[in-house]
């Protein structure tokens, strides 16, 4: 219940935030959430909100979960279809071999992490690099267009008068299957224990290499989806791509609830703070504030969650020292 209970402050407090986002960036640029540019918002807010629901299961899985490399495996993948594509191959194969690399980058990188041992931070800050040269690589470093009309569905196309495709057919499926594995499955179960306490899940014979593994792949394929749908929006796949997405995944899920000590996190909270963050990134375009300082104010927000979190930490086991030493 005291879970619960924290979970219906967060929500509350991402939609106040919301409503104020709301309300100041209207009084900045009148206008700013029409309905056309909610439309613009929603497009973006999907690729980039797939990509936050897997970094929130990564950081829930704990042992210092992170994962880097979502930004480059976005671009990587998207690069993939669009040569495939150029070179011939059918659209649904290009896509689905695409889809396939993800979740093999996303393998790689969970393999790296819970059997060689490599901290997280390190091993996907170098497949990042590995990822992003590739997709320099195969591009030869420029744009790749001339995809066939039909791709544009991902991203183009729209459902129920005017509401994007991708939000209703893809990203809502999306948030609906892994809430339910986070609440009704097993493997639900077994991440929140990981998380809270790995050697406790260890006795309980959970194989804690396991889920943090599967997180890592459940990543790379909604990366993998995020890239199909950003390439089929512009039509065109940029090596590029993902630049700034790491540091924008990472801070909704934190801003949604994850805790950067594992454990905790929902769906509906990465949901909330997906609606914030490209709130705030698309009002600051149309205010005409450069991308440098955007991800400054991004960052900026981080390291205040990551603090708040720090010092509730913080509090927790003062609190449990202090009972323990009354109890004595």
């Amino acid at each position: 219940m005291k879970s619960f209970g924290k979970s219906l402050n967060q929500y509350l407090a991402l939609i106040i935030l919301i409503v104020i986002v709301v309300v100041g960036a209207n009084m900045l640029y009148p206008g700013a959430t029409s309905i056309d540019n909610i439309y613009s918002m929603s497009t973006f807010g999907v690729e980039i909100g797939l990509i936050a629901l897997g970094m929130t299961l990564i950081i829930m899985a704990g042992g210092g979960g992170i994962d880097l490399s979502v930004g480059a495996i976005y671009a990587l993948t998207q690069i993939i279809a669009a040569y495939l594509m150029a070179e011939g191959v059918n659209m649904w194969a290009a896509v689905g071999i695409a889809i396939l690399s993800g979740v093999f980058m996303g393998f790689v990188n969970g393999y790296m992490v819970t059997k060689l041992r490599i901290p997280a931070i390190i091993a996907t800050l170098a497949t990042m690099y590995v990822f992003n040269g590739l997709a320099l690589l195969i591009s030869n470093g420029v744009n790749i267009a001339g995809m066939p009309e039909e791709f544009a569905i991902f991203g183009q196309g729209v459902m129920f008068g005017n509401i994007p495709f991708q939000f209703i057919a893809i990203y809502l499926p999306a948030l609906i299957i892994i809430g339910y594995l986070l609440s009704r499955s097993l493997f639900g179960y077994q991440l929140y224990l990981t998380g809270t306490n790995d050697a406790s899940a260890k006795l309980a014979g959970i194989n804690t290499d396991r889920v943090r593994l599967i997180t890592y792949m459940l990543t790379g394929l909604l990366c993998a989806i995020a890239g199909i749908i950003g390439s089929s929006r512009l039509l065109t796949a940029r090596p590029d791509a993902g630049d700034i997405m790491n540091l924008q995944a990472v801070t909704i899920a934190v801003l949604g609830g994850a805790s950067i000590f594992g454990g905790r996190g929902t769906v509906i909270g990465t949901f909330l703070s997906t609606i914030v963050i490209t709130l705030l990134a698309y009002i600051c375009n149309l205010i005409n504030i450069n991308a440098v300082m955007q991800t400054g104010a991004i960052g900026i927000i981080l390291i205040v969650i990551t603090l708040g979190q720090n010092n509730f930490g913080g509090l927790k086991r003062l609190k449990s020292v202090f009972l323990a030493r009354k109890a004595v």
